[in-house]
């Protein structure tokens, strides 16, 4: 897909063309959530707040579509607990999402949904994992991208890939050096393949992007926990790091635009549904925002419902305080996107 941007009048670069229907108006910006139903959604984004904004500023800034951010603004709200009929200690979570790539919570969930697919593909089969860079230079992130993409497909044809790898699934990294000050795009490639040679890779990349040769092979030991790294960027393009400066995260929001996260080639078919597919019938139980009411002021709730959530009982919640993280959470609980 080609990466496009529309200018939406002078001096003004958007996302998406401008939107030619009247489109309701959209919410405030995410700072102070008040209201008794929003509690739900404050729960779901409680890990990366500033982040949150500065993509919200950003979508603002670049003249997305008044839908686009209006449904970033209201992920997670709607959010129900539901308990399994064949397990009934189980409980997921239901809600409304954004679906957006710059939404972690969102990314999150993608990603885990990707790496089952993608281990469903490798299967058995002996794979290689590869690592292809770019020689550093200062050019914009857009200009990096189109060369590493286009080096790509370009060594892909070749004879020699083509006698040796099957097929496989690429994704692209992109780190911002402080040192250096400039974008850092590489291709971390999972494939089926026939022996590669390391220096024979370094000689055909550099060919194929005219300056770089710097590359790395390795034997794929454990298929999921190769899927997983790979799945990890796909679902979040941007290091943690780019998220905390407003400047880095509108270059890349736009360099990004339009560009597959995952690429696929050759014999490679990823199914579209994870094979370990949830077989469960879920019934809804309550709401979040009443489930959280409730641990708010103490009203006792289902210690299956607490575990979910990751809270502590006793929780240190407060009216005035929406969010309760009694214990650390370093992943979110199991939404179903």
């Amino acid at each position: 897909m080609r990466n496009e941007t529309f200018t939406g009048g002078p001096g003004l670069t958007v996302l998406d063309p401008p939107e030619t229907t009247v489109q309701p108006p959209v919410e405030a910006p995410l700072a102070g959530i008040q209201k008794h139903d929003d509690l739900g959604l404050a729960f779901r984004h409680s890990g990366w707040a500033r982040e949150r904004q500065l993509v919200d500023d950003a979508l603002v800034a670049l003249g997305a579509p008044d839908h686009r951010i209006a449904a970033f603004r209201g992920c997670g709200r709607d959010a129900w607990v539901y308990r399994s009929e064949q397990h009934p200690e189980q409980h997921r979570i239901r809600a409304d999402y954004c679906h957006s790539r710059w939404c972690i919570p969102c990314a999150v969930h993608r990603s885990t949904v990707t790496a089952a697919r993608i281990r469903d593909w490798l299967g058995d089969l002996p794979a290689r994992f590869l690592t292809l860079t770019l020689a550093a230079d200062n050019e914009p992130l857009a200009h990096r991208l189109d060369r590493i993409y286009a080096a790509f497909r370009r060594i892909r044809r070749t004879s020699w890939w083509r006698s040796r790898v099957q097929g496989g699934c690429a994704c692209v990294e992109v780190k911002w050096s402080v040192k250096s000050a400039h974008w850092h795009p590489h291709l971390h490639i999972l494939c089926h393949s026939a022996y590669l040679d390391q220096k024979d890779l370094s000689r055909e990349w550099h060919i194929a992007t005219g300056d770089s040769y710097i590359v790395d092979i390795s034997l794929v030991e454990d298929a999921g926990q190769a899927a997983g790294y790979v799945a990890k960027y796909t679902a979040k393009p941007a290091p943690t790091s780019t998220y905390r400066d407003a400047d880095r995260l509108q270059e890349m929001m736009l360099a990004m635009h339009g560009r597959r996260l995952l690429l696929t080639f050759g014999d490679c078919i990823l199914p579209k549904k994870p094979a370990e597919e949830d077989p469960d019938t879920w019934v809804r139980v309550q709401s979040l925002d009443e489930i959280l009411w409730k641990v708010q002021r103490g009203v006792p709730v289902a210690p299956e419902i607490l575990a979910l959530l990751r809270l502590e009982t006793p929780c240190k919640m407060t009216p005035e305080s929406p969010l309760c993280r009694g214990s650390p959470r370093p992943q979110p609980p199991p939404f179903l996107n």
